[in-house]
């Protein structure tokens, strides 16, 4: 494992990435598993790079330091009753918050995931589904390129639309095209409340349809999520309680045969906060690996673990596209091979270098432009590809 650098300045970064042969920049390391490097890469972290530069609530923006926790932002969000909607995961709190803040956006405990950590490798949470995924949000984006240059993209306003868009090429380039130093986000105002509701499905082909419904409805639902082991699907919705119950209703009369229900406050937080703190497969199923899919393959992944309860567990999310699969060290080549046969692609998430051996499973998906843009932005081939590909 190569030494971990820390720095202070931007100054001291640019003079890092000009002297190194092979650099990766990180945050706290909360994905260990696309951060795990040998020699002679350089490691080097950017958390004593922190702070919020500029926040203009009434224009709903702020630029921020890259190794600014999530936590910090949030907090000065909350302050200004605003938040990110995307539902960004891993973010550290002191304490467990109460029933409608656990319940909502970005409320979990002890984990300390950067902003730029974030971005870098493209984590949105449920509420994706509703107001779009980290990509989405992101205005402006301040790096240093291959060559040690400081590079300026983007703007620090909702309607400036200049130039290429840079930043969206960094949203989950998991540092291999430029060492991002700070980020400039847009922001929402936060509802009042957020509540969840549940329904049962008989399996998972029925579970499917559902999603689609709900999905293609009327409603404007913040998350559509669905554990395949309870065969259970989570609905949140972020308004005040009678608004939210009648939304429940509503759903319940369109759909006929299903009853959504209510969850208590508690009921929220005990399934929201492990899925958030991607620590929902227990210690036996530590690491994490994101899948793509369409309903149809949620299905198939399902029915694939079903028979591997021990092993395996799947939670799927944003109604059903993105697959959150915890899976047992042992197990992630059974996940590769079902991949393939799928033609399925995976990113392990969490899972230490050691135990998991690789960090993409499934089918390969690549286009001769990703080199073009990779040696556009990094001409020495400073910074190294994912997973040292």
């Amino acid at each position: 494992m190569s030494e971990l650098v820390d720095v202070e300045t931007v100054a001291a970064l640019q003079e890092l990435v000009r002297h190194s042969e092979s650099i990766l920049v990180v945050g706290n390391r909360t994905k260990p598993a696309l951060s795990s490097v040998a020699a002679p890469t350089q490691l080097v972290t950017t958390r004593s790079l922190s702070g919020i530069i500029e926040y203009e609530p009434s224009e709903f923006t702020f630029t921020a330091l890259a190794g600014t926790t999530l936590a910090e932002i949030n907090a000065a969000l909350a302050a200004k009753n605003q938040y990110l909607p995307f539902d960004p995961f891993l973010t550290a709190t002191d304490a467990t918050a109460d029933g409608n803040e656990s319940a909502g956006a970005g409320a979990t405990a002890g984990a300390g995931a950067t902003i730029a950590g974030t971005l870098a490798v493209g984590l949105s949470g449920p509420g994706r589904h509703r107001y779009g995924g980290v990509r989405d949000f992101v205005l402006g984006a301040q790096f240093v390129a291959g060559d040690g240059s400081l590079i300026q993209s983007g703007g620090k306003v909702v309607k400036n639309a200049a130039g290429f868009d840079i930043p969206k090429l960094l949203v989950g380039s998991c540092g291999r095209l430029g060492a991002i130093t700070a980020l400039t986000f847009k922001v929402f105002p936060r509802p009042v409340e957020f509540h969840t509701y549940q329904l049962q499905s008989a399996d998972h082909e029925e579970a499917a349809r559902l999603i689609a419904a709900l999905a293609g409805g009327r409603w404007e639902l913040d998350a559509i999520d669905y554990r395949s082991e309870s065969r259970s699907i989570w609905v949140r919705i972020g308004a005040a309680k009678p608004v939210c119950d009648a939304i429940a209703t509503d759903i319940s009369r369109s759909l006929q045969t299903h009853t959504v229900e209510p969850m208590t406050d508690e009921q929220a937080v005990q399934s929201w906060a492990p899925l958030m703190q991607l620590r929902f497969g227990g210690s036996n199923r530590r690491c994490i690996v994101k899948i793509p899919m369409v309903l149809q393959q949620m299905q198939q992944l399902a029915t694939w673990c079903d028979d591997r309860r021990d092993k395996v567990s799947l939670h799927a999310s944003v109604a059903g596209s993105i697959g959150w699969l915890a899976v047992a060290d042992d197990t992630l080549a059974d996940v590769d091979s079902f991949l393939v046969d799928a033609s399925m692609t995976g990113l392990v998430i969490r899972g230490d270098q050691e135990s998991t051996g690789r960090w993409r499973l499934g089918t390969r998906r690549s286009a001769p432009i990703d080199q073009k843009i990779k040696d556009a932005m990094d001409p020495p081939g400073r910074f190294p590809n994912l997973g040292g590909e």
